[in-house]
C-alpha cells in the first residue's frame, strides 16, 4: 500500500497555510501552496491508520459495541481553523482522526483507561474532556491528542493525531450539529451562526446531557422542564424537525455497487440540490483516493447559491466532501448521518425529552 511522506519542511507547510487562509476570501488558492497543503494532510494517513487499529484493538479487548471510523480534515475546516484561530499548519492537532462511537458514557471512559494503561510508543499530548467540561456550544466527548512515534517510519515522527471518544447520544447531537451546518452553511459546530440555531443546540445538549447522566457535580443553569419548554419554542421559531425532515426525504444518495467491500469511502455532499455521491476505493488504492479528495476539494465552491428553505442565508457554502477509512459501508452511514442529512436519532431523542418533561417544574 502507498501512502504519502512529508515532503516540506514545518516552514514551507506553515508559509502555505498562510497564504491559502488569506485567499479564503477571493477564493483565488496559489496551486503550489494547494498542493503542499495536500501533500502535508495526505502524509497523516499512515500514521493515522497505525493509530486507529490500536483504537479498534482496545474497543475489541473490551468487548464493547462501537463504531470506529477515520478521516482526514477537510481543507476547508483546515482552513477555517487557521483563520479562526491564528494558528500555524503544522501546530493543528487534528488534521487527521479517528474516532470511536460506543454505547453509554460508562464505555467512553472505560477506553479512555485502555489508553492511559496502553504501553504505546506515541506520546500522549494532551486531553479535553468535553464530557465532565463540555464546550460552549453543547459538544461534549472525550479528545486525546498523540504524537506519532515509530522505530520503523521515523519519517511520519511528531505528526498530532487526535482520538475521539463519544457515546451514542453525544455522537447524535454532534451529526445533527453537522447536519444543520452542512444545510444552513454555518459553521455551528465552532459556535458561529445565527444565534437561534446555536441556542437551540446549547438547549438540546443539555436535554441529551440531563437524558444521559447527571451534570457532573455542575449547577445546572435550567431545570428539565425549563430545557424541555424552550426547546419547544425554538423548535417552533426554526421549524427544525420539518425543515430536517423535508431535506432527509429530498436527499438523492449515488453509491457505488462495491462500496460494502471498500476501504475508503469519498463522500460529496452537495446539499442544495441535495445530493450526495459516495465513490469507494480499496485498501491498496489509498493514494488514489487522497488525489481524488484533493481534487475535489478543488472543485466545491466555498460559497454558493441561497437555499430554498432558508431565504434569510445570503452566503450559503455548505457544500462539502470528505474522505472517510473504515471496515465496511454500514459503518459510514451510523458514523457519518449527516452527509445523509439525517437527523433522526437526535430528533427521536428531543422529541421524547419534551413530551416527558415540557410539564414539569
Amino acid at each position: 500500500m502507498s501512502y504519502s511522506i512529508p515532503q516540506f519542511s514545518k516552514s514551507a507547510v506553515d508559509k502555505a497555510g498562510r497564504t491559502l487562509a488569506a485567499a479564503v476570501s477571493s477564493e483565488e488558492f496559489d496551486d503550489t501552496a494547494w498542493d503542499i497543503l495536500g501533500n502535508w494532510r495526505a502524509s497523516h494517513a499512515f500514521p493515522l491508520n497505525s493509530v486507529t487499529v490500536s483504537l479498534k484493538a482496545k474497543v475489541s479487548r473490551l468487548r464493547l459495541e462501537a463504531v470506529v471510523v477515520q478521516r482526514l480534515k477537510r481543507s476547508r475546516s483546515i482552513l477555517s481553523k487557521l483563520l479562526r484561530d491564528s494558528m500555524r499548519l503544522t501546530q493543528m492537532q487534528d488534521i487527521g482522526g479517528c474516532r470511536a462511537v460506543v454505547a453509554s458514557i460508562d464505555d467512553v471512559y472505560s477506553l479512555r483507561g485502555k489508553f492511559y494503561k496502553s504501553r504505546s510508543k506515541h506520546v500522549l499530548v494532551s486531553e479535553d474532556d468535553y464530557i465532565a467540561k463540555p464546550k460552549i456550544s453543547g459538544y461534549r466527548g472525550i479528545h486525546l491528542i498523540y504524537k506519532f512515534q515509530s522505530a520503523v517510519k521515523p519519517e511520519y515522527n511528531n505528526l498530532l493525531l487526535e482520538v475521539q471518544l463519544r457515546s451514542q447520544v453525544q455522537h447524535a447531537w454532534a451529526t445533527a450539529v453537522e447536519t444543520v451546518g452542512a444545510v444552513v452553511g454555518q459553521a455551528l459546530k465552532s459556535s458561529q451562526g445565527e444565534s437561534l440555531w446555536l441556542t437551540y443546540f446549547q438547549t438540546a445538549s443539555l436535554a441529551l446531557e440531563y437524558s444521559e447522566t447527571p451534570a457532573f457535580g455542575r449547577t445546572p443553569s435550567m431545570s428539565r422542564g425549563q430545557v424541555a419548554r424552550e426547546l419547544e419554542r425554538l423548535d417552533a421559531r426554526l421549524e427544525v424537525n420539518k425543515k430536517l425532515s423535508a431535506y432527509r426525504a429530498a436527499l438523492r444518495a449515488t453509491e457505488q455497487p462495491k462500496a460494502k467491500s471498500a476501504g475508503y469511502f469519498l463522500l460529496v455532499l452537495l446539499p442544495d440540490e441535495p445530493g450526495l455521491q459516495v465513490f469507494s476505493f480499496s485498501k491498496d488504492e489509498a493514494d488514489s483516493a487522497q488525489k481524488e479528495y484533493q481534487r475535489y476539494e478543488r472543485l466545491l465552491p466555498f460559497r454558493s447559491r441561497q437555499m430554498p428553505l432558508f431565504p434569510e442565508l445570503a452566503d450559503y457554502s455548505g457544500a462539502q466532501v470528505v474522505l472517510v477509512g473504515a471496515e465496511s459501508f454500514r459503518s459510514i452511514r451510523e458514523a457519518y448521518p449527516n452527509y445523509y442529512l439525517d437527523t433522526e436519532q437526535f430528533m427521536s431523542l428531543v422529541t421524547q425529552f419534551i413530551q416527558r418533561y415540557r410539564r414539569a417544574a
